[in-house]
């Protein structure tokens, strides 16, 4: 099966939508097996665009250097034309990485917390924290689901389920409605992790957009001070890896908005 795709389904205006499937390493071809089909999915309105990616290195995204690849600049185009107020971003896992991905104490290792899982191994998250903050609203619906690679016909079903929902759905109220009928603990927990996000590095973002425009920031050490003194001021709950990834978030906006401080681009 071919592995490059892209198809756009419904029309333009109203809500924006956009399923990215296989977006680092070889994923691609196990993601495809639900891009693909989704083609034939019913969008009641607005728009759903569909695509999946080819194989490129391996980089995380949870990295800022990925939002600066050759893959990573192509996602931050898709996102940047369709403005996407649902998107899910599909990966795949092997079968000893489950565990790493869902662990209790995932965010104290890498700053984002376990994934859920749905069912038929199928697991559910927020995106990366890196473009979270950057390129969606807070009430937008940014996620991903990680399906076993090579997945079964029951992962599918599952993950077809959700892409479902997803296009039958207006607005992140509504799919966490939705989804709560079907799966309520995994919903709960997904609130709770989602109150957290809003109340501490979301709001802790934007102050720090707020006080670079007031800031003259000439390097990585300016960033640094900035970000621990809106911390400290804000009395935010971030750990120290949410602290780089704060970092990243902001350098990740720099770039891709031409961000200037004081009318002058931050060299950084």
């Amino acid at each position: 099966m071919e592995v490059s795709f892209l198809k756009e389904i419904g029309a333009k205006g109203g809500t924006s939508r956009l399923f990215a499937g296989g977006v680092h390493g070889k994923e691609g071809s196990s993601t495809i097996h639900a891009i693909e089909p989704a083609k034939n999915i019913q969008v009641n309105e607005g728009r759903l665009v569909l695509s999946n990616f080819p194989p490129s290195p391996y980089m995380s995204t949870l990295d800022p250097l990925y939002y600066l690849s050759l893959a990573g600049s192509k996602l931050m185009g898709l996102i940047q034309k369709n403005k996407p107020d649902i998107y899910l971003e599909l990966h795949c896992y092997h079968r000893d990485s489950y565990l790493k991905l869902t662990r209790k104490d995932r965010k104290e290792f890498f700053g984002v917390p376990g994934l859920v899982e749905l069912e038929n191994r199928v697991l559910i998250g927020s995106v990366s924290p890196l473009i979270r903050s950057v390129f969606f609203d807070l009430d937008d619906f940014p996620f991903i689901l990680e399906i076993p690679c090579n997945p079964s016909e029951e992962s599918l079903q599952t993950c077809h389920k959700i892409m479902e929902i997803l296009a039958g759905s207006s607005n992140r109220l509504e799919i966490m409605e939705k989804l709560s009928q079907v799966y309520p603990q995994q919903v709960e927990t997904l609130n709770t992790y989602f109150k957290d996000y809003s109340l501490n590095f979301h709001p802790a973002f934007q102050e720090i957009k707020q006080k670079a425009l007031e800031t003259d920031l000439k390097n990585y050490q300016d960033l640094e001070k900035l970000i621990n003194y809106v911390i400290r001021e804000g009395n935010f709950k971030v750990n120290p890896k949410q602290i780089k990834q704060l970092e990243g978030a902001f350098l990740i906006f720099n770039e891709y908005n031409s961000f200037k401080c004081n009318k002058r681009t931050m060299n950084i």
